[in-house]
């Protein structure tokens, strides 16, 4: 069984050499039970329109087998209005978009499941705001109208990061001095893509939604309120 993942660059699989950027999309697999394999197609600056006009989405349908399931979120992209390559009006294209992504999804055996995108690292008067437009209430509106299912990352995340506060929350993003990491030797002062323990931390917030749902894509995640059977003795030095 496969999961596919699709979507821009906060859910993106980022190597070595953009470390430490960590997509939600990237642990996922930390989160499913054994036997299913995650592949993570999502990609940086890419909105709806964009992953379809670049064949990203047509690769996905290629190398899907039936009963396997994909996770679409867009939106950060979407919204970029002056790069007509990616622009999407929220109640327009962008609907007409997901609709696609539906239909070819479930032609070719698929199941897919909606996540609005996750918010990004902004506050105003010690509350994490959203940044996103209409995209999110686009999503869910389209989702709601024809009975699939959307997890709404976007409200999840601002409510987790107003309830840590904003320093808190600063070690979930690419924020960090000169001389850290090789990979950005001036520093990055990024409030909208994550490290690991940010990822982490959103890719759980998605599984534990997921569980409140009745969407067949939950048998798939391991169940987080269970305990590990851990043989402690085995592990002993």
């Amino acid at each position: 069984m496969k999961i596919f993942m699709m979507g821009d660059s906060t859910m993106k699989y980022n190597n070595i050499l953009t470390y430490p950027q960590t997509g939600w999309g990237q642990v996922v697999e930390l989160f499913v039970n054994e036997g299913v394999r995650v592949i993570d197609y999502a990609e940086n600056g890419r909105s709806t329109k964009s992953f379809i006009a670049e064949g990203r989405f047509q690769r996905i349908l290629d190398e899907m087998d039936k009963g396997d399931f994909v996770i679409c979120q867009f939106g950060h992209n979407d919204e970029k209005i002056n790069d007509p390559s990616r622009y999407t009006e929220p109640y327009g294209e962008y609907q007409k978009n997901l609709a696609y992504f539906h239909d070819e999804v479930l032609s070719h055996g698929g199941n897919i499941v909606y996540a609005t995108s996750i918010t990004r690292h902004k506050f105003s008067e010690g509350k994490c705001i959203n940044s996103h437009g209409l995209y999110p209430q686009a999503m869910l509106d389209f989702c709601k109208e024809n009975g699939y299912t959307c997890i709404d990352m976007n409200q999840l995340t601002i409510d987790l990061y107003t309830k840590l506060g904003e320093e808190a929350t600063k070690k979930f993003h690419m924020i960090f001095p000169a001389q850290k990491y090789s990979t950005y030797i001036d520093g990055m002062n990024d409030h909208s893509h994550l490290v690991y323990e940010g990822a982490i931390r959103i890719a759980e917030l998605f599984v534990r939604a997921i569980y409140k749902t009745n969407d067949p894509i939950k048998k798939l995640f391991l169940n987080l309120d269970s305990n590990p059977e851990i043989d402690w003795k085995m592990l002993k030095d």
